[in-house]
């Protein structure tokens, strides 16, 4: 295919270059860290014309037009910069009309936790050590090294020093390092095997050393030099995203051969989706370790899996959602999609012409291209981030003087 797969891009919600920086009460800037479920257009900078989400009809809800989103209009992180009273969080690789001055994006589409060749070479690692040459530059800015009066129009266009402390660190990364054994034929069984590094290297990135960790990898040894960690950067505010139910998306249901025997009552895979549980059960105890040992921080696990499976459930209300396991974007089928052909083009599969096309409404779907969520579905998930009650433990998602804005 012409096309490469997931990324995402943010053009627009600039401040003037030299304008007042007016602060958030809630967090002062964001710094993500992911893949195409938050990249706001690392990938495209990086690969430009080669993703998907660079054409229609990505885009069609929200701008109106691609915005190099895996999406049909905002992502999560969009609508919780958006309530925040934050503009949208710009990526670290868009060379022109980014503005850094409450956030920078770091995710990249395609990105794994684990340094394997995947979808992207974005993968954890590399996306930390973008983050500590940001802050360090970030710091010269205002600090000049040969002493010399900071330039005001540089520093506009920048978080302060401060906001690396007091900013709200979010890292939703982990899906990727899953579909890459599965696309490689991997049983459950196979890719739980590698799952424990996956978890040692997100809550690394928390909280570290310098040093070396031995990684198995589908059999293949690595020798990863760990960065010095977001924690001891400053950071102390730390939102971690679980593993949705990987057996429920159309992506899954149609990449893995199955009968009626393998689904549960909500036409999803049992053992994906026991995998992706595993695997969050462990993330939880991993992360509670990790808070045992550090102070004045506040980590936190958002529960995604929880929330998506409580839509999906056919024993709950579905909140608009009367597609959850159908993609709005993709070749009519059982599934609404197909592997070979992406969301907004055609390509000849055994002499015949399929076509990936758009549903009538989005809004009634949670699954925007057989992996990403709608808009509508990504709304849905900021209001009940900011409901509280999925997060373990509490997160103050509002902080003393925070006033949300409507989303």
């Amino acid at each position: 295919m012409g096309r490469l797969v997931p990324m995402l891009v943010v053009i627009g919600m600039c401040l003037l270059a030299v304008s007042p920086v007016v602060h958030s009460a809630c967090f002062p800037a964001i710094f993500n860290f992911g893949d195409s479920t938050s990249d706001t257009g690392n990938l495209a900078a990086s690969f430009p014309g080669f993703t998907p989400a660079e054409y229609p009809p990505y885009g069609d809800t929200y701008p109106g037009k691609p915005s190099n989103r895996y999406s049909d209009g905002r992502l999560l992180i969009d609508f919780i910069a958006q309530a925040y009273g934050l503009p949208f969080v710009d990526p670290y690789l868009q060379s022109v009309n980014s503005e850094f001055n409450q956030g920078t994006n770091f995710a990249a589409a395609g990105s794994t936790v684990l340094p394997v060749t995947y979808l992207s070479p974005f993968y954890l690692d590399i996306q930390l050590r973008e983050y500590r040459t940001f802050k360090t530059n970030v710091q010269n800015v205002f600090n000049p090294p040969d002493g010399s009066v900071p330039d005001e129009a540089k520093k506009a266009r920048l978080p302060s020093p401060e906001d690396f402390s007091t900013g709200l660190y979010t890292i939703a990364l982990g899906g990727n390092d899953f579909t890459y054994g599965y696309t490689k034929g991997k049983t459950v069984l196979e890719v739980r095997d590698y799952l424990p590094q996956v978890i040692g290297n997100l809550t690394a990135a928390v909280k570290a050393h310098w040093g070396a960790l031995p990684l198995k990898n589908c059999g293949v040894i690595f020798v990863v030099e760990l960065f010095q960690s977001l924690y001891d950067y400053g950071g102390r505010n730390f939102v971690v995203w679980d593993i949705e139910p990987h057996g429920c998306l159309p992506y899954t249901l149609t990449l893995i051969p199955h009968t009626a025997a393998d689904l549960d009552a909500d036409g999803c895979l049992i053992a994906y989706n026991d995998n992706a549980k595993w695997f969050n059960e462990q993330l939880q105890i991993a992360l509670a370790d990790l808070r045992a040992n550090l102070t004045n921080v506040n980590l936190s696990i958002f529960n995604t899996y929880k929330l998506k499976s409580e839509l999906i459930s056919a024993n709950t209300t579905t909140n608009g959602f009367n597609f959850t396991t159908k993609a709005c974007c993709g070749v009519p089928n059982e599934f609404n999609f197909d592997l070979r052909v992406n969301c907004g083009l055609s390509n000849v599969i055994d002499g015949v012409n399929l076509t990936a096309v758009k549903c009538d409404d989005p809004n009634q779907y949670l699954v925007w291209d057989g992996v990403h969520n709608t808009d509508a579905a990504n709304k849905y998930l900021a209001n009940q981030f900011f409901g509280g009650s999925y997060f373990d433990p509490p997160f103050p998602v509002t902080p003393e003087g925070c006033t949300l804005s409507a989303i």
